[in-house]
């Protein structure tokens, strides 16, 4: 057993002490999205929008790609946003995303796009109202997002824009942080930054006082698509 797969396993026994330990996986092997034995994929969609109600973002439900492009369409009719910048997607088409976008008066542009150092590209995402990304998964238990960044998704894009709208698909909830980063795996762990989002910016000021937005988005919308997702992590 490695290291890696050691602290995994205090992870998992500290969140559920009750839990049979389980063997590990081969480092490196490719480990598909699973539903936890005790909760179905409907559980883990449902408890994942209750917590992430409970840290003050949004969550909107569509049962195709087509529909969640059109929630994302309204909420930027909603915020009367004039700019936005979406990443490269996982399993959703950015090009055709984009393209639709854009019948709404807003200015939207791709990251691969976006020519220039990464210093202009932060510069220029500080600068947008809206920045879209999709997740490479979820945890059911804390609401929180996770993805894993690189130069089409990078971790400026959710963290700089006043609004962030993050895709995720249904089936990419998993359970607990355990299994999200046994399901990512130490390789892709090791070689890309990950960004955990649960909820919008939150500071607390010298008297205890939460402002929300100062170090980040002010609002966050999460559109989950329920259909079926791919079952792997590409880094």
């Amino acid at each position: 057993m490695s290291s890696f797969d050691t602290v995994l396993g205090r992870i998992r026994q500290g969140l559920n002490p009750g839990a049979t330990p389980e063997s590990a996986n081969p480092v490196g092997a490719q480990t598909p999205y699973t539903a936890s034995p005790a909760l179905d994929a409907d559980e883990l969609r449902a408890r994942f929008i209750t917590a992430l109600k409970a840290v003050g973002a949004n969550a909107i439900e569509a049962s195709t790609q087509a529909g969640a492009i059109e929630g994302i369409a309204e909420i930027l009719r909603s915020a009367g946003a004039r700019s936005a910048v979406i990443g490269e997607g996982i399993t959703t088409d950015s090009v055709s995303a984009a393209a639709r976008l854009a019948r709404e008066g807003c200015e939207i542009s791709r990251v691969g796009r976006r020519d220039g150092s990464q210093g202009s590209l932060r510069e220029s995402l500080a600068s947008v109202d809206v920045g879209i990304v999709e997740a490479d998964c979820a945890i059911a238990s804390t609401g929180t997002l996770v993805m894993i960044a690189d130069a089409a998704r990078p971790r400026s894009l959710s963290l700089l824009p006043p609004i962030n709208i993050v895709i995720l698909r249904a089936a990419r909830i998993l359970p607990d942080l355990a299994t999200v980063l046994r399901t990512v795996g130490p390789q892709t762990v090791a070689a890309h930054p990950m960004v955990m989002i649960t909820g919008p910016s939150r500071t607390a000021d010298i008297e205890k006082r939460i402002v929300i937005g100062v170090h980040g988005p002010r609002q966050l919308y999460v559109v989950i698509i329920r259909e079926g997702a791919a079952s792997s992590v590409t880094a």
